[in-house]
């Protein structure tokens, strides 16, 4: 049990450290950037006629188990694309916390298991 201590002390305080890192999060989305081309609705276009079509960018994101995409103004392409990367970011914080209190839990559970509880 004693020798238990350090170690739950070090789970501690990288629990705590990542909690910190977690509320340092900025925005973010779930959700993926990406870039489709589509033709465009005038008639008379020369890259639609070439069988070239025009670059766009959504935000592609499951909602209730389907794929829906939000169209992306230009001037958001990049705020959009860091807020992914937060995300990201938020997503790997949480599953590294998940790590952490497994293994505080499985010290507790063996604290418990030697006094008898």
């Amino acid at each position: 049990m004693k020798e238990d201590r350090p170690v739950m002390a070090e789970l501690a305080k990288r629990r705590f450290a990542l909690w910190r890192e977690v509320m340092g999060v900025g925005d973010f989305v779930r959700g993926s950037v990406v870039v489709l081309r589509r033709p465009c609705t005038y008639e008379r276009c020369r890259l639609c006629r070439e069988g070239k079509r025009h670059p766009a960018t959504y935000l592609s994101l499951k909602e209730k188990g389907k794929t829906r995409l939000v169209y992306l103004p230009k001037r958001l392409v990049a705020e959009a694309r860091q807020w992914v990367g937060e995300w990201r970011r938020l997503d790997g914080l949480l599953v590294e916390m998940s790590k952490t209190n497994v293994e505080l839990l499985r010290l507790l559970a063996r604290r418990k298991a030697r006094r008898g509880d």
